[in-house]
């Protein structure tokens, strides 16, 4: 039977996505192994991936609802021997909107593993963990301390847990094991990826010399989830989804694209590089980086005018966030560069961080959202709109959007949003996919 086991700390930078990921490669080379993530990051899956070589799968509370929790984690958990959970933030952070690990892992009934970072403590990470057992009250089973600096070190640590927590090991303090980061997290695979293969190898050999991996798998609970627990109901094809996938747009749920690929043939286009999709019948440009590559985007003429044509003939687009950017007329950084020009709206590179869930309620009919339907999102962006000249479709109930309180511009079938969705969590929105393409 298949087991599960969660990852979660006291705090983000605690070391949740370097722990989860070296013990998920080391305990890989013995078991089948599938890694999650709470909350709604595109980021740290993709080191999960590299990790275990198979995508790593969102649980959100907010997005999903405890059904859509459960119903994702037990199809992901089909034909896996072992599920690691990594928790977001800290352990109890998002209790008051019912997003947080701690939440999750109730759920889904996981025990929980703490991270503890002791670089700059010893004996007080005892006090840490008996406070994260007694708050909830949480069933933390189990530490890993983080960033030691010597056997010593690592002893005055262990000897602080309180009874009932077992002492699961370490890793050292090892600049090999260090992440960069940037203005939305760490650096991203897909512009590192030989960098994270070897952090990860280096990483798993130092987790097989100091981590207690055979008792991580045995106080790892068994998964109880049903044969019918999130079946797909099937349907024909409805033709070809282009997904823009590059080093400028590559936030996208793997729940999302498996939705799409229920009910098209996925073929994947960078606009960096100028690539089209001739024959595609439904475009979708996630967010990602778009500031970072700006000269390339403004030079991919033949993808800008592909994805004008396709939105003038009544193609759906669905754009979030750089998707939006990009559709603009223009991204403002150094100087204006020219974008596809979908929408009259100006977009600035940088501006001040804009990040948490969004809640959108629809006032004009779309192929996402019946008027009066609300859906739910997340915002993550440093991005502004200085100018809009357009309508919108959805309200901001939670969250900021493009501007004053609405987010959605729509022009034809092409619609941009600032908020990321999460298409498996939009009621009804299979049959208003199939009811757009038959129009």
């Amino acid at each position: 039977m298949a087991r599960a086991i969660l990852v979660a700390s006291d705090r983000s930078g605690s070391g949740k996505t370097i722990v989860t990921s070296v013990m998920a490669a080391a305990l890989s080379r013995r078991f089948r192994v599938r890694a999650f993530k709470v909350g709604p990051d595109y980021i740290d899956p993709g080191y999960h991936k590299v990790a275990t070589g198979l995508p790593s799968i969102n649980l959100d509370l907010w997005l999903m609802g405890e059904v859509g929790v459960r119903e994702t984690f037990c199809r992901y958990m089909r034909g896996v021997d072992l599920g690691i959970i990594e928790g977001v933030m800290g352990l109890y952070d998002g209790v008051e909107v019912g997003s947080s690990t701690f939440q999750v892992a109730k759920l889904l009934s996981t025990p929980i593993i703490l991270v503890i970072d002791c670089s700059n403590i010893s004996y007080t990470a005892g006090a840490i963990v008996k406070g994260m057992v007694d708050y909830g009250p949480s069933n933390v089973v189990g530490v890993i301390f983080n960033n030691v600096a010597s056997e010593g070190h690592y002893n005055s640590c262990r000897l602080s847990l309180p009874s009932g927590v077992v002492d699961l090991g370490y890793l050292p303090r090892d600049k090999e094991l260090v992440v960069n980061e940037r203005h939305l997290g760490l650096v991203t695979v897909e512009d590192y990826y030989k960098e994270v293969e070897e952090l990860i190898k280096h990483g798993l050999e130092l987790a097989e010399k100091y981590i207690n991996l055979d008792l991580v798998y045995e106080l790892a609970n068994p998964v109880n989830c049903s044969e019918g627990d999130g079946e797909d109901d099937g349907g024909g094809k409805l033709g070809v989804a282009a997904v823009a996938y590059d080093n400028a747009f590559l936030f996208y749920y793997r729940a999302s694209l498996d939705l799409l690929s229920s009910l098209f043939n996925l073929r994947f286009f960078s606009p960096i590089n100028n690539e089209v999709v001739d024959d595609a019948d439904f475009i979708y440009i996630g967010g990602g980086y778009p500031e970072l590559h700006l000269t390339e985007l403004e030079n991919s003429i033949d993808t800008a005018s592909w994805i004008r044509r396709k939105s003038n003939s009544g193609t759906p687009i669905l754009a979030e966030c750089g998707g939006l950017m990009y559709l603009s007329r223009y991204i403002r950084s150094d100087r204006e560069y020219r974008m596809v020009g979908l929408f009259d709206i100006g977009i600035v590179a940088k501006g001040r961080l804009t990040i948490g869930y969004t809640e959108l309620e629809a006032v004009k009919d779309s192929f996402l959202a019946q008027s009066g339907v609300r859906i739910r999102g997340h915002e993550f962006h440093v991005s502004y709109a200085e100018y809009s000249n357009e309508g919108y479709v959805f309200r901001n109930v939670k969250g900021r959007g493009i501007a004053n309180g609405f987010d959605g511009a729509m022009v034809n079938n092409t619609l941009a949003l600032y908020t990321h969705t999460y298409l498996p969590s939009i009621r009804g929105i299979k049959d208003r996919l199939r009811a757009t393409l038959k129009k």
